[in-house]
């Protein structure tokens, strides 16, 4: 047998000691991950949140309050449901409000007062007050949304949007439509109207649109008599006693006496058929609660705006509204109000609507009344199938309105038929 020698075990033993050592040293080499390099993503700054401010001249304290509390809560709703949607990123908005108190002296101190706290729009509900500051807003350059609609507003086309149309407007759609659509419009003779209300450029307007319309359409219609009076004035006997003939009445367009002539009406034995616009429909609570659902029974209303329960989007947004933003007792309170709410939530947004398009053309930053002018005079919308539009000699908004009789059985006001357009000229 062949012997090993030494030297060749040593050898052998030295290989088995360094290749394990020479295989780690290389799968250490193999293994070996990178250690990452760590860097501090920069800083990104967000742009500033831009605050646009907003002026209202209302009414809290005076005659039209129990009907513009509400409207400005609508508005308010509004506003608050642009922002918490995002609808105008980057943006929050400031609401400056001044009580005119229904008081034509308060009107400027009101208007330097929003305007001296930087509005750069304006909007109310009180008549008067965007007539008085028709001139003022035309030389400031300063757009302000009305909420109501007269020519003084806005002739010749100035600073002052209506967000409605005017009420001879109303008038003349309503006794266009009801002798087609009323079942118990006179089909032997012309029907008899009358109109009463307080001293208020709307009531005018209304009146004036009763008696034109009736002298060209002497066919169908016989005015027979007209009131304008004082807001001191709490019962009408007498004109009661010459309206209680009358197979159609208008009564006032403001909250108390709205329902007293109701009941004065009624108690005289008139079963005429009221006659109602969106300002009637402001104070419906108040014609429930001191008249009730039998006394307006029949009582048909042009409104430019949906009802709720109508499967709308502005009935939908406002009910959001009403159900996220209030208390049970103030939505039932918002609701009591009837129109007010309803109506000005689809009116304001309208607004926000056009403020919001204002925004996207120009930038936040860019925002002045200035710019709202340039996209009012082009503005052209649809809410609820109803076109809204302006235009360089246009200053009022709705094309159709909506007819709703009250109904005493379903304690509501139900829709009749479609949307009708609006008659402008007698």
């Amino acid at each position: 047998m062949k012997r090993v020698s030494k030297y060749t075990i040593l050898a052998f033993l030295i290989l088995l000691l360094v290749v394990p050592f020479i295989a780690a040293c290389g799968d250490n080499d193999k293994d070996k991950t990178p250690s990452p390099t760590t860097t501090t993503p920069a800083k990104t700054t967000p742009p500033p949140i831009v605050k646009i401010t907003l002026g209202l001249l209302t009414d809290k304290t005076g005659a039209a309050a129990p009907a513009l509390v509400p409207v400005d809560q609508a508005l308010k709703d509004v506003i608050r449901y642009f922002e918490e949607q995002k609808l105008i990123p980057g943006v929050t908005f400031d609401l400056v409000e001044y009580d005119t108190a229904y008081d034509p002296a308060k009107v400027k101190p009101a208007y330097e007062f929003v305007k001296e706290r930087g509005a750069k729009v304006m909007m109310g509900g009180v008549p008067l007050v965007a007539t008085i500051t028709k001139p003022m807003v035309d030389q400031d350059k300063i757009v302000y949304f009305a909420l109501t609609a007269s020519p003084d507003m806005y002739t010749p086309p100035g600073y002052t949007f209506s967000v409605n149309i005017p009420s001879e407007a109303f008038i003349y759609t309503l006794l266009n439509w009801l002798p087609e659509n009323d079942p118990n419009f006179p089909k032997d003779r012309p029907a008899k109207i009358g109109l009463i209300g307080m001293e208020d450029p709307y009531v005018q307007n209304l009146l004036d649109g009763v008696k034109k319309w009736c002298q060209s359409h002497s066919s169908q219609w016989q005015y027979v008599d007209g009131f304008i009076v004082p807001w001191t004035q709490m019962t009408f006997p007498t004109e009661v006693d010459k309206l209680k003939g009358c197979d159609y009445v208008v009564p006032p367009s403001t909250g108390f006496w709205l329902s007293n002539f109701i009941n004065e009406l009624r108690e005289a034995g008139s079963k005429a058929t009221l006659l109602g616009t969106d300002a009637q429909m402001a104070y419906l609570g108040q014609m429930l609660d001191f008249a009730g659902w039998n006394k307006i029974d029949g009582m048909i209303l042009a409104l430019p705006y949906t009802w709720w329960g109508e499967d709308a989007e502005m009935v939908k947004k406002a009910q959001y509204a009403l159900e996220n933003y209030h208390t049970a007792d103030e939505q039932k309170e918002l609701r009591w109000s009837g129109g007010s709410y309803r109506g000005g939530f689809t009116q304001w947004y309208g607004v926000m609507t056009l403020i919001k398009q204002t925004i996207e053309a120009v930038g936040a930053e860019n925002f002045n009344s200035e710019a709202v002018y340039a996209t009012a005079v082009k503005f052209s919308e649809i809410f609820d199938g109803n076109v809204w539009d302006y235009s360089e000699t246009d200053r009022t908004t709705w094309h159709s309105l909506n007819m709703y009789r009250a109904d005493a059985s379903k304690k509501d006001v139900v829709k009749i038929g479609s949307l009708t357009p609006v008659v402008f000229e007698p």
